[in-house]
This record gives structure tokens, sequence and C-alpha cells, in this order.
């Protein structure tokens, strides 16, 4: 009772198990490989990015992490998340990137509409001291929303020598309008920052992946953005970790808490983000922003 056992039967062909009816339906876990080899793709790229990040890490500084609406998963995932090293921190406005109400006053239409609105980016930036070896990283899963832009296009003004992270879709972010009044998108302002880095999330136009030939109708479904973006994130987790121990530097990374018992490492790990995140909030040594 309780206990079951399984065998699958996997075509080599397609991957799909010919012996389960349903695996027959399946057609979206073929989407993962399109996310697979676009980011095998942008290895060396990631390489890059993770020797900044491990600079930032090793000095003692930080790697700030942007996003508004959904894309606010991956800072999640980079921030505080099982496996995650210190130095990551959130710059995270809760009208930008909180809208799990759906409706009503904090609802998504708000959020949308908030996310329209230019010159967050300046106001965010002063609520944080850039260091030195700091990187700054911005996520959107379109790279278009004139919240991103407008925060890595202020972070790129006042932070000309700092590293500019920007992840997004390659496909979308170089081929659609922009609707930043700039006339750019995350691609543009990542291409154009001296120490700029473009990551492609691997997600096509429109981000929906899979369709559906139904009896009611055809249906477009599937974003494959968050897959994607959480996909790099872990990719440069593992590449700073690398690099770091390639340097005989050694990070902390936070362990799970549900096979050691709680608290593993947690003092440690809070303890090195308390003593970063302060610099965050008054840094002497702080970059001097560029203003315009």
């Amino acid at each position: 009772m309780g206990q079951h056992t399984f065998s699958l039967s996997i075509s080599p062909m397609n991957g799909k198990d010919s012996t389960n009816p349903a695996a027959s339906l399946l057609t979206f876990p073929n989407q993962l490989n399109r996310v697979r080899d676009g980011v095998f793709a942008q290895a060396e790229r990631l390489q890059m990015v993770a020797s900044h990040y491990a600079d930032a890490i090793q000095n003692g500084g930080i790697i700030h992490v942007y996003a508004n609406g959904h894309s606010r998963v991956s800072v999640e995932e980079m921030v505080v998340r099982m496996g995650a090293l210190t130095g990551f921190r959130a710059l995270l406005s809760h009208a930008l990137s909180n809208f799990t109400d759906v409706v009503g006053p904090d609802g998504l239409r708000l959020c949308q509409a908030i996310e329209k609105v230019e010159g967050l980016g300046a106001i965010l930036l002063e609520e944080a001291d850039i260091g030195q070896h700091d990187v700054l990283i911005v996520i959107s899963a379109t790279g278009q929303t004139q919240a991103a832009v407008d925060f890595a296009l202020e972070a790129s003004q006042r932070y000309p020598d700092n590293p500019l992270v920007c992840i997004a879709s390659l496909e979308q972010a170089s081929q659609a309008l922009p609707k930043h009044s700039c006339g750019k998108t995350l691609y543009h302002i990542a291409n154009g920052h001296p120490r700029g880095y473009f990551l492609d999330n691997c997600m096509p136009m429109g981000d929906l992946s899979t369709t559906v030939e139904g009896k009611t109708g055809t249906y477009v479904l599937c974003p494959l953005s968050s897959i994607g973006a959480l996909t790099l994130v872990q990719c440069l987790n593992e590449l700073t970790l690398r690099e770091l121990d390639q340097r005989g530097f050694k990070p902390i990374v936070l362990q799970n808490m549900h096979l050691g018992g709680y608290g593993v490492n947690y003092d440690e790990w809070l303890a090195d983000q308390r003593q970063r995140y302060a610099k965050a909030a008054h840094n002497p040594n702080a970059v001097r922003p560029r203003m315009k």
C-alpha cells in the first residue's frame, strides 16, 4: 500500500513515452531543448558575467538585481534560495513587482500602469550605494518594458564603469519596437554600455511557445521566459562558484534546511549578507554617480 513502481519506455526519436497515451499529447517539454541549446550557445558570455559576479563577491561587494512584474521570480531565485551565494541584493519595488491579487486595488492593471511611468529608475537607484566592484542586473521577459528599460538606462548613465547585465529575449528585444521614450530596449542599452552584457532568455517572440489545435479553437500558451531566465540564473550560480573556487576564495552557499536541520549555515550566510547589505545602505567608498 502507498508504494508504487513504474517503468518508463522512452523513444530515442522524440523523447516521449511510447507506452503512455497521455505522454503522446505533450509537446511543451520539447521546447526545453530551445532553452538548453540557447544557454549553451552563450557559455562564453556567461563565463565573463560570472567573473564579474566573482569580483563583487570576493571584494565584499554586491550584485544588485532589478526586475518588475513576473520577472521578480528570477530575482528571488538569486537572492534568497537554497544554494544561493551571498552578495545578491534585490532592488524590487512592491508597486512594480506585486500583482498576485490579480484584480482589485493592488491588482494586475495597476502594476502594468505603474511600469509605464518613466523616471522610476532614478528614484530606485537613489536608494542604493554602488561599490567599485558591484554589478547591476536588469531582468525582463521582453526587454521592452518601460520600467526595466528606465532602470537600465539610468544605471548605465550613472555607473558606466560598473558591469551591467540585462536578461531578456534576444528575439523580441532586438526586433520589436521600443516602448520607452529613449527609443531603446534592454538589448540596445546593454550593447551600448562599456561593460554591458545581454543574456538571451531564449523565449520566442511573444513568449508563448506551444500551439494547441483544439476542437474549440486554436490556442497558444506555455511561456518560456521564466524557465529561460531561471536557467541562466542557475548557470551563473554554478559558474560563479567555480570561478571563486578556482581563485582560492571560499564562498558561502546557503544550505538546505530540510536535509540537515534548521540553521545549517543560516547564521553564517545571514551575517555575511548583513555586512554587504549595510554597504548598499551606506558605503563611504561608493562610486560617485555620473548625473545628467
